[in-house]
């Protein structure tokens, strides 16, 4: 499954980069099939992330405001694996019997829900499905589903009663993710609709503790969500830049690289 994953991020950074390609051309490039690349091009049509048309695929380039296109979580998953699943193992070390945990959205926080240990005696409040089949799967005593609207390409359930679930549970620990981190413009994501959803987990959380890996630094998406400085911890993989740390560091935040 990972391999197929990480086969369609390549796919996507291809079709992206030229425009298209045939199926030959995607094909050689990932050396698999062309059997295999048909397949991998119908799941990207049915999530419409590409167009198929005579033996070739189309990358979708397409923004609505407030929402980046660009963004699926598919594609996500292909990218930063091993770093992710690190990231993921050093959080989920974290969590002790008797806490209260949010899942934000996102693939580095599914790995956290990976490493979790089994039947663990703690609450969890996720409100994605990644997140939820991952948590449903390891027996932990309490877990917290917030329902709503489904956005396919985030797997995000979001409603008022979603948001509102969260600010009335008090969590001891909050993964959070980020698709981008900015000096100038704080921490961002990629879609508008996610904004009110991270900005109640802050609020309801103890330990607010930011997951990305050094990829998202440097980055700016189209919807704003925090400053930097409101986190307590930033957990992050070994290629983040010194001045990056140094940054962290000067703002009181504890930075750890997995």
């Amino acid at each position: 499954m990972a391999r197929k994953v990480e086969r369609s991020g390549r796919i996507v950074e291809f079709l992206r980069d030229r425009n298209g390609a045939s199926i030959k051309e995607l094909a050689a490039e990932t050396g698999v099939s062309e059997m295999t690349i048909r397949r991998d091009l119908e799941q990207l049509r049915f999530d419409n992330i590409v167009s198929l048309v005579h033996g070739a695929a189309i990358y979708r380039a397409n923004r609505i405001a407030g929402q980046d296109r660009d963004y699926h979580l598919t594609l996500e998953k292909g990218v930063s694996i091993s770093e992710k699943d690190r990231i993921g193992r050093a959080a989920a070390a974290m969590i002790v019997p008797g806490d209260t945990v949010i899942i934000d959205i996102g693939t580095t926080t599914e790995f956290v829900t990976k490493h979790l240990p089994q039947n663990s005696a703690i609450t969890v409040l996720c409100f994605t499905m990644n997140a939820l089949m991952r948590t449903y799967n390891k027996g932990i005593d309490t877990l917290i589903m917030g329902g709503g609207y489904y956005h396919a390409n985030t797997q995000l359930f979001v409603s008022t009663e979603t948001i509102n679930l969260i600010r009335r549970i008090r969590a001891t620990k909050l993964f959070l993710s980020a698709a981008g981190v900015s000096k100038e413009l704080g921490l961002t994501c990629a879609n508008q609709y996610e904004v009110d959803v991270k900005q109640a987990c802050i609020e309801s959380s103890l330990q607010k503790i930011l997951l990305v890996d050094s990829k998202k630094f440097d980055q700016i998406r189209p919807a704003y969500f925090a400053p930097l400085n409101k986190m307590d911890m930033v957990i992050t993989d070994s290629g983040v830049k010194t001045e990056w740390v140094q940054i962290m560091e000067q703002m009181g935040i504890r930075v750890i690289t997995a």
